[in-house]
């Protein structure tokens, strides 16, 4: 199992996720940002209004991870770069290693090698990157609001399920209420023991639950529950709230997103108040009812399963002043009206959905096509390279360089030869981190194995590339590990005559020749160099 989570891991790329997640975190952050500067501005207007351009907003907020995904962005150069984490990679013999270790990265011990390496939960997990981690930290957070709400739903469709009739007095008052606030969908009316105010409930077949005590009421407060309870009714808001509770899963981890949400739910309460208030009730009758309400509720909270209940939903006192000021404008606004508020939300949210943060589509596209090109250059210059080479073959006609060349193509097909991560290393980081490589690699019992010809064969493909430091450090390292050979001397004196270093080199030529007299060539260069020194002194 583990080696199928390995396999599934390997194949993940999580920059792009990553992304994702910085995407609608800010866009969404500038969304509901807009969206409270302008209900702002719009204070005086209707609640009704108000409301309309949260539910836009909400609705932006839903959309956006889908155009995030498949809309490019600008670079933002606050933002660091992402794709320089490394990605895990999967061997066939069960090993776990970091992409990059093959590019001589500290750590390489933990490489695919030849004896395997042990498969655990542990090694993958350590393996994985900080983007990988920052996205199963969205995932969690992810899962635990969906589970806590779909725990919640349960909870409510049992009240809902034990819930008994209602008698024919709150029948005739539902039919009364619905006709005077022109409501066509049809409503069920039940009650339940286990809860303490009313609520509504259903999004397609909407159904309002009365608390026990409900019976006892007096006629004035059983028509302002239920006026208030048909408001929402009216307003799709059990439909609206399930999407509010589909924002919250995914934007979790923003503030400014709750805070929106926040918004629109008090709106959403003063739209309904503003709704049993134009159905004629008296806003001193209806205000001393919040009052009541809150006083039997005490400080219960509302449970998450449920729409706010009457008395709840935003700062009490607040509400209480919006109903007894008679200059608030309270109607609830025509089809213009909510058209117009739903195109200024659409003109928050269609600029953010269709734009993004990283690239711009055309930037994007000309990367991945200067891409493909270097790629392809670079494939007919290798197969030109091979074509040559094979033919010089035929001819015989291969110089040194070409053979060293050859020969270190080969070994870099090799992934346990210590000359070959030594190499890479220095490439990418310098001879201070190849040094350090080397010295690794040696504790690394005998996952890498140790070749005088092929670290000499390093020493000279850094020689040829004119690195005469990298080059010399490499020949003193076989140096160190070969002292009895007398090639080894042989190739460093040659390193060091290279960079001018002509004492080194001569005293690295007369070793080789101690080592073997018959060295011809170390011989005639050692000469040279004696000459070289004497017209020095």
């Amino acid at each position: 199992m583990i080696a199928s989570m390995h396999a599934f891991l390997a194949n993940v790329s999580w920059d792009p996720l990553l992304k994702l997640i910085v995407d609608l975190s800010i866009k969404g952050t500038l969304l509901c940002a807009l969206a409270g500067m302008i209900t702002l501005l719009l204070r005086r207007s209707s609640a009704y209004i108000r409301n309309i351009i949260w539910i836009c907003v909400l609705g932006g907020l839903i959309i956006l991870p889908v155009f995030s995904w498949f809309t490019p962005v600008w670079q933002l150069p606050l933002i660091p770069r992402l794709g320089t984490e490394a990605r895990l990679s999967y061997h066939s013999d069960d090993t776990i290693v970091k992409e990059g270790i093959a590019a001589g990265q500290p750590g390489a011990e933990g490489a695919a090698g030849k004896n395997g390496g042990d498969l655990s939960l542990f090694r993958m997990l350590s393996a994985l990157p900080l983007t990988a981690w920052v996205f199963i930290l969205w995932c969690a957070g992810f899962v635990l609001c969906a589970g806590w709400l779909y725990v919640s739903r349960t909870q409510l469709k049992r009240i809902v399920k034990t819930a008994r009739p209602v008698d024919a007095t709150w029948e005739r008052l539902l039919r009364s209420i619905s006709a005077q606030m022109k409501l066509n969908r049809k409503v069920k009316l039940v009650q339940s023991g286990r809860i303490k105010a009313a609520i509504t409930c259903g999004m397609v077949q909407p159904e309002v639950v009365l608390p026990a005590s409900a019976g006892k009421w007096p006629e004035i407060r059983r028509r302002l529950v239920l006026s208030h309870e048909l408001a929402h009714i009216q307003r799709w808001d059990s439909l609206i709230e399930a999407l509010t509770s589909l924002v919250i899963a995914v934007y979790w981890f923003n503030p400014v997103v709750w805070y929106a949400i926040k918004q629109l739910r008090i709106e959403r309460e003063r739209d309904c108040d503003n709704a049993v208030l134009g159905t004629g009730a008296k806003p001193s009758d209806y205000a001393e009812l919040l009052m009541n309400i809150a006083a039997d509720l005490g400080t219960n909270s509302c449970p998450a399963w449920q729409l706010v209940t009457i008395s709840q939903g935003s700062n009490l006192k607040e509400r209480l002043m919006s109903i007894l000021d008679p200059k608030i404008d309270r109607k609830r606004g025509s089809r213009r009206a909510a058209m117009l508020a739903g195109i200024i939300a659409l003109a928050l949210i269609l600029p953010l959905s269709t734009s993004g943060i990283w690239n711009t589509q055309a930037g994007e596209q000309q990367k991945e096509k200067a891409k493909q090109e270097k790629l392809t250059k670079e494939k007919e210059k290798k197969a030109q390279y091979e074509a040559e080479l094979k033919q010089k073959k035929v001819q015989g006609k291969y110089s040194a360089q070409e053979k060293v060349q050859q020969s270190w193509d080969k070994i870099m097909q090799n992934e346990n030869s210590a000359a070959r991560m030594v190499g890479l290393t220095i490439k990418k980081k310098g001879t201070k981190a190849g040094y350090a490589m080397f010295q690794k690699l040696k504790q690394s019992e005998g996952e890498y194995y140790f070749k005088e010809s092929e670290f000499n064969t390093l020493g000279y493909i850094l020689l040829h590339a004119e690195k005469f430091d990298e080059s010399i450090l490499v020949f003193k390292l076989n140096v160190k590990e070969y002292p009895d050979s007398w090639n080894v001397y042989d190739s460093l004196g040659e390193a060091y005559m290279a960079a001018g270093e002509y004492e080194e080199a001569a005293e690295n030529y007369a070793h080789s020749l101690e080592l073997n007299p018959d060295n011809k060539g170390g011989e005639e260069r050692l000469k040279k160099l004696k000459i070289k020194l004497a017209q020095k002194e």
